[in-house]
């Protein structure tokens, strides 16, 4: 698949899955705790966000809606006990209801209907619809790998193979784009390290697609001659050839260094919604 061409029109996602918070306090109680801000989501988009762990380090990567007086929230289908349990802990006794919503997640490419995935230009859109009506010939893996390939062309991190939990950073991913870390609204979990990052300047590494010619085991370590500069997570192959999600620092980025990943060359790609980068800090 070339760089220019779209994936099927509807893929049907097997790794994705959805949580469904019921009750008036849900939008308040989801606000406290993670990156986005809850209460502003138009009734027709989503929003990214992340729950972070206290040292502000990726615990769950989410994607929230509404429906109704009801937020959705999507994350990655093997996490979603795990999710659960941790909301309910921190729900203690507000009245607000935790529980699996097993709808379909379809993606849909150039369609006017659904819900707006802000991080793309307006032409991906998500649908949750009854297992009943999802297309029964679709191949779930095949739809998932399209999908993969669709997501790192744009530079989109999506779930624990691209940010590992209790390692990566929101903004080293890039979550600060299309409100996924609103700097606005009150403290949430992981919030003093997140803003103390940003407005210090202390980003050293930014998400970035990248091009291999061969396959390599991943996540693996990018490397600048002898110096470690990142890590690529994930990696999915197109008519083009290999392509991967990296961390890579900023610095190395800056000074156009030669990047491999297991004695293979890598070339970092720019795409738009990314740019321009952080500027780099030196160490």
């Amino acid at each position: 698949m070339s760089n220019t061409a779209s994936p099927p029109t509807s893929l049907t996602l097997s790794t994705r899955a959805l949580v469904r918070f019921g009750g008036a306090e849900s939008a308040d109680f989801l606000n406290d705790l993670i990156t986005a801000d809850t209460t502003t989501i138009p009734e027709d988009h989503l929003r990214p966000a992340m729950l972070l762990t206290p040292q502000g380090r990726v615990l769950f990567h989410l994607l929230i809606s509404r429906d109704g007086d009801d937020l959705v929230v999507e994350v990655d289908a093997e996490r979603r006990a795990d999710f659960i349990k941790k909301m309910a802990l921190y729900r203690m006794r507000r009245p607000v209801t935790i529980t699996p919503d097993d709808r379909t997640i379809q993606v849909k490419i150039g369609a006017d209907d659904g819900l707006i995935d802000p991080r793309f230009d307006g032409t991906v859109r998500r649908v949750y619809a009854p297992a009943a009506q999802a297309n029964p010939s679709a191949s779930l893996p095949q739809d998932d790998a399209l999908w993969q390939a669709f997501r790192y062309r744009h530079g989109v991190a999506e779930g624990a193979i691209d940010l590992p939990p209790e390692k990566a950073l929101p903004l080293e991913a890039r979550l600060d784009l299309n409100d996924g870390i609103s700097f606005q609204k009150g403290c949430y979990i992981g919030q003093e390290v997140t803003a103390r990052t940003r407005y210090r300047g202390l980003l050293k590494r930014s998400y970035l697609p990248v091009r291999l010619n061969q396959a390599i085991e991943t996540p693996s370590d990018v490397m600048a001659g002898d110096r470690l500069v990142g890590q690529v997570f994930g990696l999915v192959q197109d008519d083009d050839g290999w392509l991967g999600l990296a961390s890579i620092r900023l610095d190395a980025l800056r000074e156009e260094t030669d990047l491999t990943a297991e004695g293979q060359a890598i070339t970092p790609l720019f795409p738009d919604r990314l740019m321009p980068l952080p500027a780099a800090k030196d160490d």
